[in-house]
């Protein structure tokens, strides 16, 4: 138990840094709310054994799905951008199945999906997560981030 609400206050506390800054203020604030956070939800936050979490692959698929989030969502924009100016927009709601059994890992691909411009998660249940999409003939959004989430929650697939 000790191992993961250390682990959850780790990666909450990077999370927070990286978003509020180095400022001693805002250090020390991360620190107390990382803490009162990873003590409530480390159960829910890291199921099974840590040992498994902390290997140097799961890391390294973790900063490559950061990298691939972040050139989608240039992509997405160049490509919304496109869309508003030719008008080319064909709207609808898209079914996309997935392997992913583990909560954490539904709720992190249904984010990314979100935060792409264009497209919104509506609802997540059994599996598949319905988005509505501003091209409901596109295939690219299914592909988009669920080869590498894959790779991230590996013992989380079918």
């Amino acid at each position: 138990m000790p191992q993961k609400v250390f682990l959850t206050f780790i990666a909450l506390l990077f999370v927070w840094v990286l978003i509020a800054g180095f400022s001693k203020e805002e250090i020390m604030l991360g620190v107390a709310v990382s803490g009162i956070v990873a003590l409530i939800s480390s159960r829910e936050f890291i199921k099974g054994s840590v040992i498994p979490k902390l290997h140097p692959r799961n890391w390294f698929y973790a900063i490559f799905f950061s990298l691939v989030f972040i050139v989608e969502e240039v992509i997405s924009h160049i490509d919304l951008i496109f869309r508003m100016v030719t008008g080319k927009i064909n709207p609808g709601v898209v079914k996309i199945k997935t392997k992913f059994k583990n909560p954490v890992a539904l709720t992190l691909l249904g984010n990314a999906i979100t935060l792409t411009p264009g497209t919104l998660t509506l609802d997540i249940k059994n599996g598949e997560i319905a988005t509505y999409c501003l091209d409901k003939e596109s295939k690219r959004i299914e592909k988009r981030f669920d080869w590498i989430l894959e790779k991230v929650f590996r013992r989380s697939v079918e």
